[in-house]
C-alpha cells in the first residue's frame, strides 16, 4: 500500500509539525517507568556493582563462593524473558545515537521543512505511535504467554512502518542535501535497523517463554541468518550501508553475550555454534555494507 502524501494535503511544513509531536510523543512514552526492561536495566546495574565490589553477592558471600563469571549481562541469566537470541548490554547504546539523530531530524524539519520530510512524516509518525505502543505493552500486566506475543507484534508492525519510511529516504537520496542525509537519513536507517533486530529479540523471547527448547534453538539461528539475509538483501538493493552497518552491530552483540541462562541445559558447544552463527552472520552483513559502496563508486 502507498500513500501519496500531497493527495492528503499534508505540507511539508504541517509535516515538520507532525513529525515533531510524534518524537514528542515517543520520548514521553519511553521516559515512563514500569517497563519489563527497566526492572532488567536496574538488576543488571546491581550486578555490575556487585561485580565491581569483588565479583560476590549475599548468596555467595554465605557460602563463602565467588563468581567466576564476571560478565554483566543487559537480561539476567535468570530471567524468564532471556533467551537464545539476546543482545549483549553495550548494544543498547546506540539508542543515544538514534534519539540524538532523530531530535536533529526534528530541528532540521522545523527550520527547513521539504518533499522528503513530507514523504517521510506519515510512516515515522506511524512507527514512533507503534513504538509507543509499545512501551505500553512490554509491562508486567503483558507477561503472560497469551499477552506476550503483542509486544513482538508491535515491533514488527513498527519495523515496517520505518520500512516504508526508509524506502521514501532512499527515493529522494540523489537530491538530498549532505545536511539533510545525516540528520534525517542516518538516524531514521539506524532506527529502521535497530528495530528490524529488537523484533527478533522479542520474538525469541516470546519463544523462550512458551516454546520446548529445540524450538528455541532452531528460532535463535534462523533469527541470525535471517537478520543477515534482510540486511544484505535491504543494502544492496537500496545501496544504504547505514541499515547493514546496524544489524551487524546487533548481530555481533548478540554473539558477544553468547546466549547464557542460569536454567540452561545446553553445553558449551551448542551455545558457542549460535555465538558462532551470530559473529559470522554480523561480518557477512558488514561485507555487504562495504560492497553496496564499491558497486556506487564503480557505478558514479
Amino acid at each position: 500500500m502507498r500513500i501519496d502524501a500531497r493527495r492528503i494535503s499534508l505540507t511539508p511544513a504541517r509535516a515538520s509539525i507532525a513529525s515533531a509531536i510524534a518524537y514528542g510523543v515517543n520520548v514521553a512514552t519511553v521516559s515512563l517507568p514500569g517497563r519489563i526492561d527497566g526492572e532488567m536495566q536496574k538488576r543488571a546495574r546491581e550486578a555490575k556493582k556487585a561485580t565491581a565490589s569483588g565479583g560476590r553477592d549475599e548468596g555467595d558471600q554465605s557460602r563463602g563462593e565467588v563468581k567466576t563469571d564476571d560478565k554483566v549481562y543487559a537480561i539476567p541469566l535468570d530471567s524468564e524473558y532471556r533467551s537464545l537470541f539476546t543482545p549483549a548490554g553495550w548494544a543498547f547504546a546506540i539508542w543515544g545515537a538514534i534519539y540524538a539523530g532523530e531530535a536533529a531530524f526534528v530541528g532540521h524539519a522545523l527550520v527547513r521543512p521539504g518533499a522528503v520530510v513530507r514523504d517521510v512524516a506519515p510512516w515515522w509518525t506511524l512507527a514512533c505511535g507503534l513504538q509507543g505502543l509499545w512501551c505500553l505493552a512490554f509491562r508486567p500486566w503483558a507477561s503472560k504467554p497469551r499477552h506476550f506475543w503483542v509486544s513482538s507484534a508491535l515491533l514488527v508492525a513498527e519495523a515496517a512502518a520505518l520500512g516504508v519510511a526508509h524506502r521514501a529516504l532512499r527515493a529522494a537520496a540523489g537530491t538530498m542535501s549532505a545536511a539533510r542525509y545525516w540528520t534525517t537519513h542516518v538516524p531514521l536507517s539506524m532506527h529502521f535497523g535497530w528495530i528490524s533486530c529488537a523484533s527478533l529479540v522479542n520474538m525469541n523471547s516470546f519463544v523462550a517463554k512458551t516454546c520446548a527448547l529445540d524450538t528455541q534453538i532452531a528460532v535463535a539461528f534462523l533469527s541470525s541468518f535471517g537478520a543477515a539475509a534482510l540486511g544484505c538483501v535491504v543494502t544492496l538493493r537500496t545501496g544504504d550501508p547505514v541499515y547493514a552497518c546496524v544489524v551487524a552491530w546487533a548481530l555481533s552483540a548478540v554473539a558477544s553475550d553468547g546466549g547464557k541462562r542460569t536454567s540452561e541445559t545446553l553445553g558449551d558447544a551448542p551455545l558457542k555454534a549460535l555465538a558462532k552463527s551470530a559473529r559470522w552472520s554480523a561480518r557477512i552483513t558488514l561485507a555487504c555494507a562495504v560492497a553496496s559502496q564499491v558497486v556506487a563508486s564503480l557505478a558514479a
